[in-house]
This record gives structure tokens, sequence and C-alpha cells, in this order.
């Protein structure tokens, strides 16, 4: 598994000189056949770091990458484009495909020149009127805070999100985004999915086999029970961190609701909060308290955990390394709010406030902060290893590896840490290391080895089962989801290799959740699920299995892996409905389950609270189900739709290019319909947390 690691992130940086020699071009400067310049390189770069400082892109998308609710930036340049080839009698529309001859690249002694035609000229000039109007003017009616950003700062925006329009007219983005008669998807798509499919069909008889083989070998194998004494001062305190994560999971959740709102309405309940939380903002703030109640949690667990083998924990180092791992999270949360608010100073907002990366948005301070808290975790784990019998110590190894792949992955966001990539696709590349090191690479690593040692424990798993899930499933979730990053750079301007290379590796992360799924499901109909605590745990890591295959496998490398359907669904709800079961199902449901088994052994809750907990963790998930059932899949299929009708472009935004109601006016429906879920959830999540909240003043004196 250490070698997979290894050569899974020696992979990403050779791909990351070849990606690095492949970009598409930012100009010298943009301009007319008669020599008027429209903008320059430095205008895009300047321009792609304001949308960066300000969280622009946790409104809108550049390329599909970003927030769902605003528009996407370059799809409306796009627009304005074809509106004026069109007018002109040249192209776009939905004419005829285009002839290629709007951008000429040239290469001059000081750098490649973009001469373009005179429409599009006249699309740069609209779209700098278009969002000046819609970034300052009507900053409220459009979820925005007032006066962020000056008419210059706009005007070099504009530039930004027009150079993404260009290369994309210019092939660097696989013919997306969809604009009928001007961009349109070429070929590659389709060669990538019939590869994805040829791959996947090829790789999974013989590994589903091998799964089947050791499933049969290890099953009868001897189970051991291990009988914990009650856990000490040092451990009990951990209680504080999962208290902490709980009022964050809380936070998120409000969030949550209060983006849900906005969607709807500009105001809440006639209330204009655009200038302390603003769309941007609140979204910011959403995932990344999803991110860092669970890492939270983990930490906390490993805390109250590891003495149980053998690692030496006084109260002093617990207290340190929890408030830590507070202090880190309280700096990236304001950071953020300060930076897309404007508040912090120009040479501070990248190393203190926020990246202004979606999910990677933290600064890189906290980042590195982040990734020394992480790797200091993975060697004490792996110290507790080298003095544990087996299965134990092959799973802390295990475990050990995925807390440091995971901190590897924080550094590689932190990258470039003074200030950001000048090209924004460079930036992307480096992105999507860093969340999948997290979700689809590196977590399961986490999650996985925990819930097998817990299982383990309760005389649910034999060892060698055990050992051989967590070692299978670590290896293929980092190789196949690490490398299926690039699913993500279809069209964002990386080369065209991979798509290919992306689509196929991140469809094989189905094998191990299936597997997963087989096993729980197999236990469970076994019958030898007796004490509350094994019923427990079967129930979380049944939700949370079956879940994850929904989130990940049917909405994820089902439905939006496919590169051909990935065209048309890419950053749209249909991402939403993925991130809404595979994140709070696949990660939320076990990290909820470390909290119920270690205020469980500390004596704040009792056999009655287990059984209130199980049936909490199925409301939760029913909570998800219908959000994604009631709204958002309504949403999505309402987007495709309106893509396929006139184009990427009317899939997002509260208003379109000539000024009229966007998308969202005329599914209002839909978005109220979100709140069924929303409350369900809700009270799953309270009728789980409360009693343990209760319990915590209990658990911390111990029983």
């Amino acid at each position: 598994m250490l070698a997979v690691a290894i050569i899974v992130y020696a992979v990403y940086f050779a791909g990351a000189w070849y990606t690095y020699e492949h970009l598409p071009p930012i100009p010298v400067e943009v301009r007319t056949s008669d020599g008027r310049v429209l903008f320059t390189g430095d205008d895009v770069v300047e321009g792609k770091w304001i949308n960066q400082r300000y969280g622009l892109q946790d409104y809108g998308s550049v390329l599909g990458f970003g927030g769902y609710f605003g528009m996407d930036y370059t799809a409306y340049a796009a627009r304005l484009i074809s509106e004026e080839a069109a007018h002109y009698g040249l192209q776009g529309a939905g004419g005829e495909a285009p002839s290629g001859d709007l951008v000429k690249v040239e290469k001059t002694s000081g750098g490649v020149v973009f001469v373009v035609d005179d429409s599009i000229a006249r699309a740069y000039e609209r779209y700098k009127q278009f969002l000046r109007d819609f970034m300052a003017d009507k900053y409220g009616e459009n979820r925005l805070a007032d006066g962020i950003l000056t008419s210059d700062q706009i005007d070099k925006v504009a530039s930004f999100y027009m150079w993404t329009a260009l290369i994309a007219l210019e092939g660097y983005t696989n013919g997306f985004p969809y604009t009928p008669g001007l961009i349109e998807y070429d070929v590659h798509p389709i060669r990538a999915t019939w590869v994805t499919i040829f791959v996947l069909l090829l790789v999974i008889m013989p590994l589903a086999g091998f799964i089947i083989i050791k499933f049969i070998d290890y099953w009868r194998d001897e189970r051991i029970t291990v009988s914990l004494p009650a856990p000490g001062r040092p451990q009990r305190l951990a209680l504080l961190g999962m208290g902490l994560a709980m009022l964050g999971l809380s936070i998120q959740g409000l969030l949550g609701g209060y983006m849900m709102h906005l969607y709807a309405e500009s105001e809440m309940y006639g209330v204009d909060l655009s200038n302390i939380l603003p769309f941007n903002v609140a979204r910011g703030l959403h995932y990344n308290l999803a991110i860092l109640w669970i890492a939270v949690t983990w930490v906390s667990f490993a805390l109250f955990t590891l003495p149980y083998f053998g690692v030496k924990l006084s109260e002093g180092r617990s207290l340190a390394i929890l408030g830590a791992g507070a202090a880190v999270s309280l700096g990236a949360l304001l950071g953020l709010w300060a930076s897309y608010l404007g508040k912090v100073p120009d040479g501070l907002w990248f190393l203190v406030g926020s990246q202004g990366r979606p999910v990677v948005s933290a600064a890189t301070l906290w980042l590195l902060l982040v990734s020394g808290l992480l790797a200091y975790l993975a060697l004490v784990v792996y110290r507790a290893s080298k003095a544990n019998p087996y299965p134990f110590n092959s799973l802390l190894r295990i475990l050990a590896i995925g807390l440091g792949g995971t901190a590897f992955g924080a550094f590689v966001g932190a990258l470039p840490v003074v200030r950001p990539f000048r090209n924004f696709t460079l930036d992307e590349y480096f992105r999507w290391i860093t969340i999948h090191a997290f979700v689809e690479g590196f977590w399961p690593a986490i999650v996985v080895p925990i819930l097998l040692i817990l299982l383990v424990i309760a005389g649910m798993v034999p060892p060698r089962l055990a050992v051989a899930v967590a070692g299978l499933d670590a290896s293929l979730e980092i190789a196949s989801g690490m490398i299926g990053t690039a699913h993500h750079y279809y069209w964002g301007g990386e080369p065209t290799f991979w798509m290919y290379v992306g689509a196929a590796m991140s469809t094989l992360e189905v094998l191990p959740i299936g597997f997963l799924i087989a096993y729980a499901i197999v236990l469970w109909r076994r019958g030898e699920v007796k004490t509350e605590l094994q019923k427990t745990l079967l129930t979380f890591v049944l939700v949370a299995a079956l879940g994850g295959a929904i989130g990940v496998v049917a909405f994820g490398a089902g439905l939006i892996n496919m590169p051909i359907i990935n065209y048309y669904l890419h950053g749209s709800q249909a991402t939403m409905v993925h991130a809404h079961l595979a994140m709070p199902l696949a990660y939320g449901v076990p990290s909820m389950l470390m909290w119920v088994v270690a205020f469980y052994l500390s004596g704040a809750i009792g056999d009655r609270h287990l059984g209130l907990a199980r049936k909490a963790a199925v409301v939760i998930a029913a909570g998800f189900y219908l959000q994604v059932i009631l709204s958002l899949g309504v949403l999505m299929y309402h987007q495709f739709q309106q893509e396929v009708e006139l184009g990427y472009w009317a899939i997002k935004g509260p208003v379109t290019p000539d000024g009229q109601p966007g998308i969202w006016a005329s599914l209002t429906g839909a978005i109220w319909a979100r709140m069924i879920g929303d409350l369900v959830a809700a009270g799953g999540i309270a009728a789980l947390a409360i009693p343990m909240l209760l319990g915590l003043p209990r658990g911390l004196r111990g029983r």
C-alpha cells in the first residue's frame, strides 16, 4: 500500500511536468485585426487572482469548476460571442459549426498574441458592462456583497473569463462549454467513454473473482473479542473535540438551508444578509465546515483510541492537539470570511485569508498547519503499529499511510504557498490532486481501518479478513481514486490524455465499495449480531456502505463520470446529487459512529441511547435521499434539458446575459422541496447528538 501511495504521487508529479509544457497559452495581449488591444496577459493573470481573492468561484464557475448557483462565467462569455457572431452573419447562436476564424494565434518575438474577430471585441465590451451591473450595481439582488470590487477590478476579471472562452474556442477544453453553433464536443469524449467501459469490463471480472476467493477463504476464520477498560482522563478529553465537531455540523447544516433559501429569494425573510453572509461566503463556509468537522472527529477519535494501543497520552498533550485543531479550523473559517469580503490586506490574502479555489479554499498557512498535524498523527499511529500484535499492527499501519497521504495532499494544496499560480489550468491540476487525496484517495484508508478495528474488537470480523479488506480497499482507492482525479481534467485545458486515464481509473472505485457492502449484508444475514454495540456498529456500517454505493457508484461513477455524459452534467446539480449522498453518508455517518463509540465507552450514553442512535442514522440517510429525490435530482433533470436546448450558459445564474430572470426563477418549487430532506436529516442529527451533548459532563468525569 505504501508503494501504491508513492507511485501515485510520482505519477502525478511526472504528469505535472508534461501538463506544464502543454498548458493553454496566456497571450501577451488580445487584440483585433486593426491592432486595438482589448486586454493583456497581465490583465488575465490579475483577473484570475481577483477571482480567487474574493471567492467568485464559490458563487459561479469557470469552465464548470466552482459554484452551482451563479452563472458559468466562461459560458456567459461564449454566449455573448455567439450572439455577436450571429448578428454579423458569421456563426454561433445555433447556426452552423464555427469555421475557426474568430481567433487566430500568432507567435511573436514577445510571446503569443491572440488576434480576434470584431465580434469578440463587441462581446468583450458587453461582458464588462454586464459584470459591472451584476457585481456592483445589483449586488444584493444577485446575492453578492456591496462595494467589494472596483470597476477596474471587474474589467480584469472579465478579461480572465473571456480568456477561458477563447481557449475553449481554440479547442483546449474538448468542446466545453457547449454553445450551439460555436463550441461543441469533439470525438474525444466518445472515445474516452468507450475506453472507460472497456477497461471496467476487462478489470472488474478478475478483480471481483479475487475478492470473492478471499472472502470465502477468510470468512470462517476464528474471531476475537477484546474487552476495553474504561478510558482514562486524557482519552475522555477527546469528547470535547467531538462536541466541537457536532457544533460544526450544526452550523454547516444551517448554512446549507440558508443557501437553499438564496436560490429562491435574495433576502432571508425580509433581512438582507448579503454584506455579511453573501452566497459565496456561505458556500465556502458550508463545505469547509464539512471537511473540518469530519477531520476534527478523526483527530479526536485518534486521541481517544491510541492509548488502547500503547500510546502514552497526557492531559496536556490531548488538550494541545485538540487546541491546535480548533485553532486551525477557526483560522481557516475566519480567513475565508475576511478574504471574500475584502478585509485581508493585499499581500496576505493568499497566505492567511483564503486561496479562493473551491473546496481547496483555505489559505496556505492553514493548509500547511493541517499537513503538519496530520503528519504528526501519522507518525504516532505508525509507532503504535510497531508495538501491537496482529491484526492491529497491520490495520494501524494502513491507517498511518492514510493519514500521511492526506497530509501530503494538504501540502500539495498549499502550493505555490506565497501567491497563486498564473495559469488557471495548472491551478486546477494541483487543486484536484488535493481534493481526491482527501475524499477519494486517502480518506477511505483512514475510515475503513478504523471501522474494521471496531468490528474486530467487537468480535464481528475475523482478523485476516479485516486486514485483507483494509489493504485491498486502501490500495484500490488510492490508485483509482487519486489517478481518477483526472476525470475532472476533461474540460479545464489540461492535456487530453488525462481524460482517458482519469475516466477509466475513477470508475474502478466501485470495486472495494461493492465488497464492503456485500460483507456487511452477509454479516447481518448470518444473525451473529447480538449486543447493542454490535447492532449499532453494523447499522452505521450498512448506512455508510449503501450511501457510499449510491452516492459514489450510482451518482458518481455511473451518472457523471463517463465523459460523454459529463460533458452535459459537469458542474451541474448532478455534482450536488453525488456530493450530498457520498460525503455525508460515506464519511459523515462513520464519523458520527466514532462519536457514539467514544461517548458509549466513556459512560456518557448507555444501551438505550444506542438504539436511538441506530434509528437516527437511518433517518439521517433518509433525509439526504429525500434531498436528491425531491429537489436536487429534479433540478439536475431540468438543467440537462435547458443545456441541450440552449447551451451550458442557460443552466445556472439568477439572470441571463440579457438581464432576464435565470433558470432558478422557474424552479422555485423544486428548490423549496429540498427543505423536506433538510428537516428530516436535521431531525436525525439532533436525535443523535443531543443525548451525547447532555451526557458530555458525565463522560468527562468517567463512569
